[in-house]
């Protein structure tokens, strides 16, 4: 793609947006769903590949709420990020899953603002996890993907879809060159999924560059999808991959 059509890309950044797939729901965060947000990361299942943005005590709904506060401005005023959280309406949760989710995880059916319009819940949903992209740089045409995913819903393929209409959103209207994804040397799911189902090899291993908090420090794993692989056979390989 011509450099032309990449110019301000930032500023195709929007300040809220979401994706109505049939299989998952990538909607704007909101204050309603800080406690389910704060559960989530205070879930050592879920957070066994990030510890290093775990708390001792967990996270408290205050937390997540500065934390969305944080991201909104990243969003909004910098227009650094586009941050989804991943939901799923009832009739979407996988059966062999439902019986494992508790009542008052549910929220109520409702309309959903975006930028130009709104995503209308017409049935009961849960929050399951986030997505999005950061580091929007306009100068390069690059941008991190990155994914957090409730444990009771790994392997289930909604990281697979949620990671798809993120990339798809990245390089199809944002129109970037690059999208970086990083994990570490442990997270070998990640790591497959990444070389076998998206197609590419790793790009980098930096040793010691995450520190864990408790004196020890990890490596990370850094892969990079380019425009090129994604219509070339990234974005083949990610819907055959959705289709089992």
């Amino acid at each position: 793609m011509a450099n032309s059509a990449r110019d301000n890309i930032q500023e195709r950044v929007p300040q809220r947006w979401g994706i109505d797939n049939t299989k998952v729901m990538l909607i704007p965060p909101d204050e309603y769903q800080d406690a389910a947000i704060a559960r989530l990361l205070s879930d050592m299942e879920t957070m066994k590949y990030l510890r290093f943005m775990t708390k001792p005590n967990g996270h408290t709904p205050e937390d997540a709420a500065t934390r969305r506060k944080y991201r909104d401005g990243c969003q909004i005023n910098n227009k650094e990020m586009v941050n989804f959280i991943i939901a799923l309406k009832k009739s979407q949760i996988p059966g062999s899953i439902i019986d494992k989710i508790h009542e008052e995880e549910y929220f109520e059916p409702r309309n959903i603002p975006i930028d130009g319009g709104s995503i209308s819940v017409d049935e009961p949903f849960i929050i399951v996890g986030c997505c999005g992209l950061s580091s929007v740089n306009s100068h390069d045409h690059s941008s991190e993907a990155g994914i957090i995913l409730d444990a009771r819903f790994w392997r289930s393929g909604i990281s697979t879809v949620s990671l798809y209409l993120t990339l798809e959103y990245g390089f199809e209207y944002l129109n970037l060159h690059r999208i970086v994804l990083l994990t570490t040397g442990i997270n070998v799911g990640m790591r497959g999924w990444m070389e076998n189902v998206v197609g590419v090899k790793v790009e980098s291993v930096r040793k010691d560059v995450i520190y864990m908090g408790d004196g020890t420090y990890i490596d990370s794993w850094d892969y990079a999808v380019l425009d090129n692989d994604w219509y070339g056979h990234s974005k083949q390989s990610l819907l055959e991959r959705m289709k089992r």
